[in-house]
């Protein structure tokens, strides 16, 4: 069975983009044979805690609605070990995986 994977791309400022982050991170999950079923996009400070999309993926994760989280790097999701264990740890419980891609980490 096919995995279904959302991806998260997180940047801080809106004269960035995001685009870099998902053209990478569409491929990984082709490559890996997993079906691409939404893309949360986000632009706030990584120090912030108003996280709408975050929150919607955190949401859309204990609903069920994917199997793996895919993110270009703990960066983009965290700011503190803390934080990104225990959003690991939550993943973990609901049985959804966590793919970090710079840090090559996989759950």
């Amino acid at each position: 069975m096919t995995r279904r994977a959302a991806i998260y791309t997180r940047v801080s400022t809106s004269d960035q983009t995001c685009e870099n982050q998902l053209l990478a991170l569409r491929e990984v999950c082709e490559r890996s044979g997993w079906a691409v079923v939404h893309e949360y996009r986000e632009t706030a400070s990584g120090a912030s805690e108003a996280r709408p999309e975050l929150a919607r993926a955190r949401k859309d994760a204990a609903r069920r609605r994917f199997d793996v989280l895919v993110v270009w790097d703990a960066s983009r999701i965290a700011r503190s070990l803390r934080v990104l264990l225990n959003l690991a740890h939550d993943l973990e419980s609901l049985g959804i995986g966590l793919h970090l891609h710079q840090e090559a980490i996989d759950t």
